[in-house]
Order: C-alpha cells, then structure tokens, then sequence
C-alpha cells in the first residue's frame, strides 16, 4: 500500500540569516513548528561573493570553503534560537535569497521570512524580499519584522526583552535612537573611510586590529606584515569594524562586514591582481607586502542619534 501524503508532518519554512529580524524570525516560527509538531525547515541562501573584473566574474574561494561556511553559520543560528524538542532540517544553498524561498515554499503549510524594512521608517514597510515573497510563495506567509529603534532582542527563542530599570529611569531626551543602515549606505560610508579594525580569531581568541584599507566593490583590502593577522585571516571568518563617534552629542555610527578572508599576495586572477591595484597607503613602517582580501558575505550597520539628522556622517 502506498503511504498516504496526508500523513507527512507539516513543514514551516524560514529564512535564515545573521540579522537581528531574521532571528525573531527563527524564534517565531521554531514555536510556530512546535504548535503544530511540524517540521522546521530552516533555509540560509548564500552567494558567491563575486566581484566583476575585466568583464569576467571570477570567485574569490573554492565553492567547498564557503558551502562549509554556510552550513556552520546555519548551524549556528538555529542551535540559538531553536529548543531541542523542534525538528529542525538544515538547508543551505547558493542563490539569491528570494528565488531560493520560493522554491522551498513550494509544498510548504507557512514561509516565514524576517525585515527590517526601509531607511527611517523601518518596521513600517516591506524588504524588497519579503514583499517579492508575501506576493509570490506557493503558501502562506508570515513577516516578522525587526526590533525597534532602541530595542534590544531577547535572548532565546520565545523570550521577551526586560528593559534594564537604569534605562526606562532616563528620560526620551536622554536616550538616541538605535537604526539599523541598509547595505548600500553601509558600503558609501566604508568607501568615505580609511580606517576599520580587522578582527581575526588566533588560538581560540578574538584579535582585532587597526588597519589602513580600501573598499573595492565589496571588497576590504587590507596590506600587512606577515604574522599573527596574515596567518589568521588567509580562509578564515573574519570581521571588519568601521565606526565614527561624537562622544559630545552621544552619535554615529558604526559598519560591520563578515566574511572569509584570502591572501590574494601572489594571486595571478584578475580579481587578486585588481585588489593590489587599489592603492593602499598603511600609515605604520614595516614590510607590508602581503595583501589579505576580504569579499564580504555580510554588510550590517547601526546608527545612534537624538532626534534630526545624524551629528556623524561619512
């Protein structure tokens, strides 16, 4: 007798990614799948961080290196956010995020998709995204959108966030607002800088340190000595950290990029041969011949202001 496809669980799909909506997201619908003892189906759309050089794309790391980067930070976001007791089907896959939820939803009983909206008004409008998908998903779907300006996420899948008493006792006049930037703002206020803080990880401990750069497209391009920041970064998750403070008015703003980082020094390819071309000047003495590339994967940022347009720009 065949087996009768009423009897499969249900399947609730969601997108997954490193941002503050995306983990509400998560966290909405592990509790969703646990309701309706149905599978959760949890999906990260990763692409290739190529970069156009003379006319070609060209890859700037084997395909296995960033599918195993996938699959850890996928890994990672449901072990934080989902109870043991949810099945949980892990699916990393290259593509764009839209077209991959979409034939995901296919057969699915609920998408649930995370946004952050747009600019000023986030929270109030639909990511490009979302609203591609709440239009076109082969089933019903569920928007969660991210924290508020100022508001904190809480820890844990289902939990609330508890004000801490020192901060509801300040006044509105006293407390900035906390905004996420959209990507292509975050890349214009890299491009107006030329100092970030590069952060490695080296004998299961976090380094950072600060470095001259340039911004090519996506990507940072860094140039050192050899050593404890060469050795760390060469196919290794990193982190880049630019921020500008106005300790008098409380404001600004701060960019983050995550991603894998290369040694491109003696890289014959376009994309490697580009990166050196791009000019950077490092302020310290010392043999900086080696070039270390990072194509950025993830692009956030965060601005803090009091009210009118931001004291901080780039």
């Amino acid at each position: 007798m065949s087996e009768d496809p009423s009897s499969e669980p249900a399947r609730i799909v969601v997108g997954v990614s490193s941002s503050p909506a995306s983990r509400r997201a998560l966290a909405w619908a592990a509790g969703e799948a646990r309701l309706r003892h149905a599978v959760l189906h949890a999906v990260f759309a990763w692409q290739y961080p190529f970069e156009m050089a003379d006319g070609t794309y060209v890859p700037p790391m084997p395909n296995t290196e960033l599918a195993d980067w996938a699959d850890k930070v996928l890994a990672e976001e449901v072990a934080a956010a989902v109870p043991a007791d949810v099945e949980v089907r892990n699916d990393a896959r290259c593509g764009s995020a839209a077209p991959v939820l979409l034939e995901v939803s296919e057969g699915a009983d609920l998408l649930v998709v995370g946004t952050s909206g747009h600019g000023r008004i986030t929270g109030l409008l639909l990511g490009s995204t979302s609203q591609f998908l709440a239009v076109h998903a082969h089933c019903p779907v569920v928007v969660i959108h991210g924290p508020r300006h100022g508001e904190e996420d809480a820890a844990g899948a289902g939990g609330e966030g508890v004000p801490d008493a020192a901060a509801k006792a300040m006044s509105t006049a006293e407390l900035g607002e906390l905004g996420e930037i959209g990507e292509e703002e975050c890349l214009a206020l890299l491009a107006g800088a030329s100092i970030g803080r590069l952060v490695v990880v080296a004998g299961g401990q976090p380094l950072a340190f600060p470095v001259n750069y340039v911004l090519d497209g996506r990507t940072i391009a860094v140039r050192t000595d050899p050593g404890t920041k060469l050795d760390a970064a060469a196919l290794g998750k990193v982190a880049f950290e630019v921020d500008r403070i106005d300790d008098d008015a409380r404001e600004g703003w701060s960019v983050l990029v995550q991603g894998v980082g290369r040694d491109v020094t003696e890289g014959i390819d376009a994309w490697s041969e580009r990166v050196r071309e791009s000019g950077v000047t490092p302020w310290a003495t010392g043999d900086k011949r080696h070039w270390i590339a990072i194509a950025a994967s993830t692009i956030t940022g965060r601005r803090i202001r009091h009210g009118g347009e931001p004291a901080v720009d780039g």
